[in-house]
């Protein structure tokens, strides 16, 4: 029989927007509508001048539960500035020459929110959901530009009809900004738990990294700390997947420390070939530098929320919100950013099976507390009461 969530859904046309870097949220997005059979579904990836895997706009649209159409769109992703001034004309163009009317737009940054503002005007689409990664308030060098991008993003915020967020600690941001806390939402990097294979435990001695190889999510510690690892476990191993600007120094350093058989970069590791293998790694690590001004302290680690969905116990620099949220359920350890900081817990999830295994039923067990289905039911429940009531 179907419910009311599901009614409404099959009747509901969407808009997915994103810069799009790897797998993720809008990935995830466009997979809960089309399962739902909504009327219809596009999603939009843009390049993300930032991080460039993409260098043209991908479209793809799904009705009733199956996909009808892909294609692509020549684009810019660079020069930086010049790219990002293109795109909003360009999802300008693609929205208004389309038939289509979406009763919901959801956005992932404040600049696609900013232009489905317009189009919303335009008449173009009904609904607006911001989706925020966070506040970088170090994004770029110069003052003037970090006001305008913090301008923009919050009259996107005070103008979107709903918000969601990746961290919790953007909710008393939103509410200092007016916006009634009704309308706010926290949707975090979580997944589907039914997406990745979860074994009970397993045995071996291999770590992962999953993300951006760059500074700010700490790359440059990891071959000390596998080093540090070496002196009490000799056959520890490390899986790196991801790209980055620092990927070439990186492999320089493993090279000079003679880590190389212990130590594999495999690149941009797309979901499809890692779902059913993440489970088989002993923990995951999360070594984002400490900053109370860029992007992390106001938003979620979708690493993270891999590995615990994985069933992997997570070893995470200390000092964020969601460090807390994995101390507190017993997923694992909070650590300073320093290397023998992170090898002693490393050590001990892979010298004790006991505690390796209890870790590990733990965030088999929190995962399924936080599966993403289930979070959008009750996010898009909520959503469409607000619309059926007039509020």
């Amino acid at each position: 029989m179907n419910t009311p969530l599901d009614k409404c859904l099959k009747q509901t046309s969407v808009l997915l927007v994103a810069h799009y870097a790897t797998f993720a949220y809008q990935d995830l997005l466009y997979r809960y509508f089309v399962q739902n059979k909504s009327r219809l579904v596009t999603k939009i990836n843009f390049p993300l001048p930032d991080l460039p895997i993409l260098h043209h706009i991908e479209m793809t649209h799904a009705a009733n539960g199956k996909q009808t159409l892909s294609n692509t769109v020549p684009s810019l992703w660079k020069p930086r500035a010049v790219a990002y001034f293109y795109q909003v004309f360009q999802y300008l163009w693609l929205v208004l020459r389309s038939p289509h009317v979406y009763d919901y737009v959801i956005a992932e940054d404040s600049l696609l929110a900013f232009t489905s503002i317009i189009l919303k005007t335009l008449g173009k689409i009904r609904h607006i959901i911001f989706y925020s990664h966070g506040i970088d308030f170090t994004r770029f060098s110069s003052p003037w530009s970090n006001k305008l991008y913090q301008s923009i993003d919050r009259f996107s915020a005070k103008r979107s009809d709903y918000n969601w967020s990746l961290s919790q600690n953007m909710i008393p941001i939103r509410i200092r900004q007016g916006i009634p806390e009704n309308r706010l939402f926290w949707v975090p990097s979580s997944l589907p738990i039914d997406l990745l294979s979860r074994k009970a435990f397993v045995s071996s001695h291999s770590l992962v990294f999953l993300g951006v190889i760059n500074d700010k999510n700490g790359v440059g510690i990891l071959p000390d700390i596998i080093v540090e690892i070496r002196k009490t476990i000799p056959d520890v191993h490390l899986d790196i997947m991801g790209e980055g600007d620092m990927k070439k120094n990186l492999q320089i350093r493993i090279k000079k420390l003679g880590l190389t058989k212990h130590i594999r970069m495999l690149g941009n590791v797309k979901f499809q070939q890692f779902k059913n293998t993440m489970t088989n790694y002993r923990l995951g690590l999360v070594t984002y530098k400490y900053s109370e001004v860029n992007l992390i302290p106001t938003s979620d680690s979708m690493k993270m929320r891999v590995y615990l969905a994985a069933g992997l116990p997570v070893v995470l620099t200390k000092g964020f919100i969601f460090s807390d949220e994995v101390t507190k359920n017993d997923l694992g350890y909070a650590v300073d950013y320093d290397v023998k900081a992170f090898a002693k817990p490393i050590i001990q999830i892979l010298s004790d099976d006991g505690l390796s295994r209890r870790l590990r039923s733990n965030a088999l067990a929190y995962s399924k507390t936080m599966d993403l289905t289930g979070i959008y039911n009750r996010t898009f429940t909520d959503i469409f009461s607000h619309r059926s009531s007039g509020k």
